[in-house]
């Protein structure tokens, strides 16, 4: 209220919920209200002091549902959301179906159309901020892949952060583009990866009024050994040129622009790239899976302020990523969905759950992760893996407005005791029923107001079935003979002929 006794003006009240704050004091209030002004928050707190201190030009009944900060998925790969569940039945080869469909038969305009729908399945998730790595193995021969991927983004209205850069040796790499139906291979080399990489940070960064940025983001951390999963101690034993050429090309470009850097890695890299005075590692990095790392490398990562982020899947089993032993090192760890192919949906509130339990089972330990831990894992943690908790990841006054609303009264979330308990635990990304970026409502109510939600699905139905098409995936969508009636299933035919591969990972 001002000083006059008059309420003080907000374009939208979020009232009479329950608000997860997930701010520094994890206040947990019940009855409150959330005010937002423009693309801020305005406050925070009890529905009744809200209600007399501002008069809202438009208000949101939040009874009975959760108010909490967007949730935040910090890796995931841009083509994807096109590619569900095709290669699902052959995941050894998963890899070579998915990178030279992506190098090879996707279209310009495929990347702008997958974009658009991605972003949908995210904004339908409460996912208001989401990191989309181009291509399986990365694509930057061109930057309209990248370029693409950040409009349809924008246009759906949530926030993205394209992650673009090179992807490995050998070089110079072929990749094909299409025109008038025609596929044109070229062979491009290393440097002019990194230009097209360039090319995305400088028409994108801070784009869609700051909703999109850029981070320049190498395909793995290292390129000379395994770059799909862990190396023995005797097969990562030093570095290549090449790793030392691309870890200070892209540390020159993140200095240049001003951009972070992401990559992923796995056991055995992170030891090493840290003999490099160029080495991906520090404060201003997030680096994903690291599965089969050994302590010295998560002390590693601890020393030097290096983010993790961890998404859960059957690979944890051959070396798990040591979430309780990095946090328990002082390392920020933050869970993602690494969605959404063959078969992942973008659904963080499951992949929180999912991490739970796999840690819980792989260290025989119930209590690992707590759900506050898990929680603070897909938003504020996601926000500073990402270097961008000055404005999201919590609801507190002066932030971004970018709010996520579940609907709690529902058979599975009653009784409405115990929040976070309710969302980590039995929650999904459907239960989420209204989504605001930037102060603007996207989805209220389970209704898309941002873009034509059958528009979207419908073109990104007619681009996958091209895809098909052109890529000859239709081999990879048949069922196998043990897809009934099996408890093992398995194939009779060889389904991917590496020889005839156009590219490799």
């Amino acid at each position: 209220m001002t000083l006059d006794g008059t309420r003080k003006h907000a374009d939208l009240v979020l009232r009479r919920g329950t608000v997860i704050a997930m701010d520094p004091k994890r206040r947990i209030l019940e009855n409150a209200s959330v005010a937002v002004e423009g693309t801020r928050i305005a406050a925070v707190g009890p529905a009744e002091e809200i209600e007399a201190a501002y008069r809202a030009e438009r208000e949101i009944d939040c009874l009975h549902k959760a108010i909490l900060p967007g949730l935040i998925d910090a890796h995931g790969h841009a083509g994807h959301a096109l590619l569900k569940t095709i290669g699902a039945d052959t995941r050894s080869h998963w890899m070579h179906i998915a990178t030279p469909t992506y190098h090879h038969y996707t279209t310009d305009e495929f990347w702008y159309v997958e974009a658009r729908l991605a972003a949908l399945e995210r904004l339908k998730m409460g996912v208001t901020c989401g990191v989309s790595v181009i291509s399986s193995a990365q694509r930057s021969d061109d930057p309209i892949f990248g370029s693409n991927n950040a409009r349809g983004y924008a246009d759906v209205g949530v926030r993205g952060i394209v992650a673009v850069g090179p992807c490995n040796p050998p070089f110079p790499r072929k990749f094909s583009r299409w025109r008038d139906g025609v596929r044109h291979e070229v062979e491009v080399p290393f440097e002019r990866m990194m230009e097209g990489a360039e090319a995305v940070i400088e028409a994108w960064n801070g784009g869609a009024d700051g909703r999109i940025r850029v981070f320049i983001a190498p395909f793995v951390l290292l390129t000379s050994i395994f770059g799909s999963g862990p190396s023995a101690a005797d097969v990562a034993v030093a570095l290549s040129d090449h790793d030392r050429l691309m870890m200070r090309r892209v540390r020159e470009v993140a200095a240049k622009h001003g951009v972070r850097i992401h990559t992923e890695a796995f056991g055995g890299m992170i030891r090493l790239a840290r003999r490099c005075e160029h080495a991906l590692l520090g404060p201003d990095v997030h680096i994903q899976h690291c599965t089969g790392i050994s302590f010295e490398e998560a002390m590693i990562l601890a020393e030097t302020g290096t983010h993790v982020t961890s998404a859960p899947g059957y690979g944890q089993i051959n070396g798990r990523c040591p979430i309780p032993e990095l946090i328990g090192l002082g390392a920020n760890v933050a869970i993602t969905t690494d969605g959404n192919s063959p078969s992942t949906p973008f659904d963080l509130l499951q992949a929180a759950r999912q991490t739970q339990l796999i840690q819980r089972m792989l260290c025989r330990d119930p209590f690992l992760i707590p759900n506050g831990k898990a929680l603070e894992m897909i938003t504020i943690d996601a926000a500073k893996a990402l270097g961008w908790d000055d404005e999201i990841g919590s609801l507190e006054p002066g932030k971004q407005a970018d709010i996520a609303v579940i609907n709690l009264w529902q058979p599975h979330l009653v009784p409405n005791v115990m929040p976070v308990h309710r969302v980590i635990c039995e929650s999904v990304g459907h239960d989420v029923e209204t989504v605001v970026v930037a102060g603007r409502v996207l989805m209220e109510g389970r209704r898309v107001l941002s873009v034509d939600e059958d528009e979207v699905l419908s073109e990104g139905e007619a681009e996958a079935r091209r895809l098909i098409e052109r890529a000859g995936l239709e081999r990879h969508m048949a069922l196998p003979s043990t897809f009934w009636g099996h408890a093992q299933g398995w194939l009779d035919e060889q389904r991917v002929d590496y020889d005839s591969l156009p590219s490799r990972p």
